[in-house]
């Protein structure tokens, strides 16, 4: 059944591509270089690859083992399947673990799944760097038949890269912000639930039952994780660690200090958390006084790309030698450099550590 499903893939993959392919090269006259048969070969292709996914997605194959451990690991508490689309077919799987190999032989493995976790995306490493690079190759080759140059689709797929990864890096920071804008509730939820008679265990269980998106799926996390056989310090701890908390971590020590050596554990982080809703006062109002450095830095940064799109779009011919020759590509390359550092200038200007 598994070769049938095969046969009948690439069978339709070929079919369908050749069909919407034959007008382009039917055509008597029309020369190779031509944009028109380029889109039509781009389209053809694009088409081919949407009936193999729609092709696998329909007739993928059933889950097996790997589905049946998840269920039963559900039972101890929230899960969240990270295994993706790609775990459900062996060339795509093994593409992901090779690239997370070379993953951990480059040291960025645990950056890529850190930045993941935050962003709540259920994706693993080597899915998010295979499904990025196959984004940026397909958008690169369409840019560059469009366009008929190499360069421009080598760049598009360059941009194609860095827009996700950075994406990825304002989504997970995004979460950031929201976990510590919701630390200081948290904590008061912590401490009143101590005060009322709760065990760490039942407030922690609490926070995860009645806190909002992320400190809820953090904390159920952390629930599943003590129930597993962790221990409730240790679990905390590896929330702060994955939210990059700073005073989420102090407030784990305190809880260590005073298993350890006794003390009002409700008071200690009620102190805890008044002191965090003040330094977060204190820092929107820095956000609200550095505003207009911050949007100075915005436009400043985005302005050259702007008048170079317009430039390129209202008389192509007035900045084709900027992009045509050797000294235009080292001049554009230098002015890049340049845009980065001034950026990075005034991102130094404006952020306040608090």
């Amino acid at each position: 059944m598994r070769l049938l499903r095969r046969i009948a893939t690439v069978g339709a993959l070929a079919a369908l591509s050749m069909v919407l392919a034959a007008p382009a090269f039917a055509q008597t006259g029309v020369r190779t270089g031509d944009p028109k048969t380029w889109l039509v070969i781009v389209g053809a292709i694009a088409a081919g690859l949407a009936a193999f996914l729609l092709i696998i997605i329909l007739f993928g194959r059933a889950p097996g083992r790997e589905a049946a451990l998840r269920g039963r690991l559900a039972t101890y508490g929230q899960t969240t399947d990270r295994s993706g689309f790609f775990g459900r077919f062996r060339v795509l799987r093994r593409a992901a673990s090779t690239a997370e190999g070379v993953a951990r032989e480059r040291g960025v493995f645990q950056i890529i799944e850190t930045a993941l976790e935050q962003a709540n995306l259920p994706l693993r490493p080597g899915e998010a760097i295979i499904g990025g690079i196959g984004l940026a190759f397909i958008f690169g080759l369409v840019v560059g038949a469009l366009l008929q140059s190499l360069v421009f689709g080598v760049v598009a797929a360059v941009v194609v890269l860095v827009l996700a990864a950075m994406t990825i890096n304002m989504v997970a920071a995004r979460e950031r912000k929201r976990f510590e804008a919701q630390l200081p509730d948290t904590l008061n939820l912590i401490a009143t639930s101590l005060r009322a008679g709760y065990s760490l265990l039942q407030a922690v269980e609490a926070v995860g039952a009645e806190a909002p998106e992320p400190t809820s799926r953090e904390f159920g996390r952390a629930i599943s994780e003590i129930r597993l056989g962790k221990s409730v310090s240790d679990a905390l701890g590896d929330v702060a660690q994955r939210m990059e908390s700073q005073d989420f971590e102090w407030a784990v020590l305190a809880i260590n200090i005073q298993r350890e050596v006794g003390g009002n554990l409700a008071e200690v982080l009620q102190t805890t958390a008044e002191t965090r809703l003040q330094r977060n006062r204190l820092r929107r109002e820095m956000k609200a006084l550095t505003a207009e450095g911050r949007v100075s830095a915005f436009v400043l940064g985005a302005l050259p790309f702007f008048l170079f799109a317009v430039i390129f779009i209202v008389n192509p011919t007035y900045i084709k030698p900027l992009v045509s020759t050797t000294q235009g590509l080292a001049a554009i390359g230098a002015a890049l450099v340049m845009i980065l550092i001034g950026i990075m200038w005034l991102q130094k200007i404006v952020n306040v550590e608090i």
